[in-house]
């Protein structure tokens, strides 16, 4: 119990009754309740979020009228895994358990669903959305992000006189050298049957989308008025860079009339440092309100 206004509570669910979470409920006010939210874990990190920021952003909005939701995938913190461990891929394990913890907040009456998370965690959310038309909202700290002309000019521009770069890249330890004799050798091998390259193992290709898979995804988002926050940080270095890297990954998309968008430089990508976590509420807070009208609990 974090304050009288809106307890919170642990709850076990799920398909084998094997997760666990914390579900903050406020008391029913005037009017629509405001969309609930879900955080979704990142990596391994257990639901209490990397440094602690699922809790600060958990109680920040319950403090708008919003029922929240932070619980452990299978096989992480108080979670254990459920009974099909074995029948399906991770990924689709965790969709699963994403679903179970949906299909908790709908039954507890709260609705409509936005979900949330960082890294791994905003991956799964964008996933969630896209797949079900019942979720409204997301909101994405540093999600996969696509490499750009200008992401290459910000990172290397600056290194290209330094002897170490030049260095690496004769000796073959560049990562940009590397990436660049991957898609070559993938495009030199021979096909097995069925289309696939044969590429050695540690070759082959990345689980990541496509750039126009992801991109159809976004439109599709787009098209049914999915209200989404994408937060990105300066501790992203190695895949975003620049403030309008998002913008520039998706020219063909009208993103600037229809995303909301932060991108904190200074933060790192686990918002370690109290100034950026109270800047990443902020900016959440005022998103929420702005967004679905949500009032302080009195």
């Amino acid at each position: 119990m974090t304050d009288a206004s809106f307890p919170e509570r642990a709850v076990v669910f799920g398909r084998s009754q094997h997760l666990v979470g914390v579900l903050s409920t406020p008391p029913a006010g005037a009017g629509a309740p405001p969309p609930g939210i879900l955080f979704i874990n990142s990596g391994i990190i257990h639901r209490v979020g990397a440094n602690r920021i699922y809790v600060r952003l958990a109680r920040a909005l319950a403090g708008r009228g919003a029922a929240t939701l932070r619980f452990d995938l299978s096989g992480i913190g108080d979670s254990s895994q459920p009974s099909d461990q074995l029948e399906v891929s991770r990924a689709e394990l965790e969709q699963r358990d994403i679903d179970d913890a949906l299909a908790l907040m709908r039954r507890e009456g709260i609705g409509p669903l936005i979900v949330a998370g960082l890294c791994s965690g905003a991956d799964n959310s964008l996933a969630a959305i896209a797949r079900d038309e019942r979720v409204s909202g997301a909101v994405l700290l540093d999600p996969f992000a696509f490499r750009t002309l200008g992401y290459l000019l910000t990172y290397y521009g600056p290194r290209i006189l330094q002897p170490a770069v030049w260095w690496r890249a004769i000796t073959g330890q560049s990562p940009l050298l590397r990436t660049v004799m991957r898609a070559a050798w993938s495009k030199m091998m021979p096909r097995r049957a069925g289309g696939a390259p044969a590429v050695p193992a540690d070759l082959s290709a990345s689980k990541a989308p496509s750039r126009d898979v992801f991109e159809a995804r976004l439109r599709a988002l787009l098209a049914r008025n999915a209200r989404m926050l994408w937060v990105f940080t300066g501790g992203l270095e190695a895949r975003y860079n620049y403030r309008d890297q998002f913008f520039d990954a998706f020219p063909r998309l009208n993103l600037r009339a229809y995303v909301d968008f932060e991108y904190i430089a200074q933060a790192d990508h686990t918002f370690s440092r109290e100034v950026f976590q109270q800047q990443l509420e902020a900016r959440i807070v005022t998103w929420y309100d702005a967004t679905f009208g949500a009032v302080v609990v009195p």
